[in-house]
């Protein structure tokens, strides 16, 4: 980069964040947003997203604008121009959107050398470290202009609509304010990703005997089946969200006490709005998408297999005697195992 960071930052006040990927990546993203707030209070931020993702970022306090991607090169072109953006940070390594905001006159182009033109046409590329937690790869992109994080926790705004739709459904299906209200998601895209049903549902039950809980369970729009069956093998009739948006899963959330969930994108929406999350993972990597505040647990087994009802309800118990004692730092850690 030709100019010093302090001296570039003093002349930056219109920034573009670009990343447009999965649920939880987008959502990984949020601690860049928040150290960018911090440093530049009066910037004008927005963040470039896929349509299907505008919710997970509309409600964003740091944020200015949310521009939405368009497939048309052109389009999209006159779209970035007209917001006058001086400075652009893409948070993947994808040589097109670097190519974009050049043709779209951004003068200072930041972001990870691409797999398709290194280095070619960023003002000051970032080495694509993948060896660290995902919020730690994107966080590097903003230290290269001299930005450090002030908060690594990942977040996500809801909407007052939302949280009123959250409330009535709620009210409708019976829930008490008083009584425990915990949240399973039991679903994934990904099979692998998947804790089998029978235990969830084994789970469930045994969440309502022992604590008298009030049991949401959440699937997808392609997983209504999957809540139907864990439904059928349940001895407890639990309350079933699907088919709805990813705003309105984040507003019931956070309206729960605990939230246990395979490593999948609703996992991302619980850590993100507050939500003690208790997250299951089996061969994926819970050092790069697990959660990173203290409030949260991980259970990681060689396989999802190896995941047992006993160690999920070890889980629960450390998570609601934490709560209930509203002192402790951290409440369960990572459970390794074979």
């Amino acid at each position: 980069m030709n100019m010093d960071k302090h001296e570039l930052l003093k002349n930056v006040n219109r920034i573009l964040v670009i990343r447009m990927g999965p649920l939880g990546e987008t959502l990984q993203i949020t601690p860049v947003l928040k150290a960018l707030r911090a440093r530049l209070e009066k910037a004008y931020l927005a963040m470039m997203v896929t349509v299907d993702r505008v919710e997970l970022v509309s409600a964003n306090p740091h944020l200015d604008a949310v521009v939405i991607y368009d497939k048309s090169v052109f389009k999209l072109i006159n779209k970035l121009r007209k917001h006058r953006f001086q400075m652009a940070l893409i948070l993947q390594p994808t040589f097109r959107l670097v190519l974009l905001t050049f043709l779209a006159g951004i003068k200072y182009r930041v972001g990870f050398e691409t797999n398709g033109g290194g280095k070619l046409l960023l003002t000051a590329p970032v080495r694509n470290n993948q060896n660290q937690h995902e919020t730690d790869r994107y966080l590097d992109v903003i230290r290269a202009i001299g930005i450090q994080s002030v908060n690594r926790e990942i977040e996500m705004g809801v909407t007052c609509e939302a949280e009123a739709w959250a409330q009535e459904f709620l009210i409708r299906a019976g829930i008490s304010p008083q009584r425990l209200l915990i949240g399973i998601n039991p679903g994934s895209f990904w099979m692998y990703r998947r804790w089998p049903k029978e235990r969830f549902a084994q789970v469930a039950d045994e969440l309502v005997a022992e604590y008298d809980a009030q049991i949401l369970l959440t699937v997808g729009p392609s997983e209504v089946g999957l809540g139907e069956e864990i439904a059928r093998l349940m001895r407890h009739k639990p309350v079933i969200l699907s088919n709805t948006t990813p705003m309105r899963i984040a507003a019931a959330f956070k309206h729960c006490d605990l939230l246990i969930s395979n490593d999948t994108g609703p996992m991302h929406i619980g850590i993100a709005v507050g939500t003690p999350t208790i997250g299951l993972f089996g061969s994926s990597n819970p050092d790069k998408w697990g959660p990173i505040a203290s409030k949260h647990s991980i259970i990681h087994r060689n396989g999802m297999e190896a995941i047992t009802v006993e160690d999920v309800m070890e889980a629960t118990y450390r998570q609601l005697k934490c709560a209930n004692m509203q002192m402790c730092k951290y409440a369960n850690g990572i459970l390794e195992g074979d």
